[in-house]
């Protein structure tokens, strides 16, 4: 190991008096340092808390599930709901008007901002943000009045 250091000192001695610096040379100067830290302590190099030795509840991001699949590319087709849940959605869906449909579909279907429905739609954003309260008021109804045991949230 100490053949090893020595070998790596002696890199950063040849990049400090390069005359022709490479476009990277100060970062290479540092990862070679950080090496040479790493070898002589054992630990890795930096702040005492990093992120490896966090416990794991800290490290990882929670994520509501429905917020992700706004973001994925390959959703299963329609035709893997069953046959009465389609039936039920489009008779809900069929009780709202043709604005609050198209801006509850954007939104809460297929995840644009309220912003980006407004361009869309060519509205404003708050504009959007009322069709779609509307349309979730509505729904709501028909949720009660159907006796669905889901509600809207």
């Amino acid at each position: 190991m100490e053949d090893l250091i020595k070998q790596y000192r002696g890199s950063i001695r040849i990049l400090r008096q390069a005359k022709v610096k490479p476009l990277q040379s100060n970062s290479m100067i540092s990862d070679t340092e950080w090496a040479i830290n790493y070898m002589e302590s054992g630990s890795i190099p930096g702040t005492k808390w990093n992120v490896s030795r966090w416990e794991i509840s800290k490290r990882e991001i929670p994520v509501d599930p429905m917020v992700m699949a706004r973001y994925l590319q390959n959703r299963e087709p329609i035709s893997a709901a069953p046959e009465w849940m389609i039936e039920l959605l489009e008779r809900m869906m069929s009780t709202l008007s043709a604005r609050e449909k198209d801006a509850y579909e954007l939104v809460r279907g297929r995840g644009y901002s309220y912003e980006q429905a407004g361009m869309i739609m060519r509205c404003t954003k708050s504009g959007v943000q009322s069709f779609v309260r509307k349309a979730e008021k509505k729904l709501q109804k028909e949720v009660r009045k159907e006796g669905c045991c889901c509600e809207l949230r």
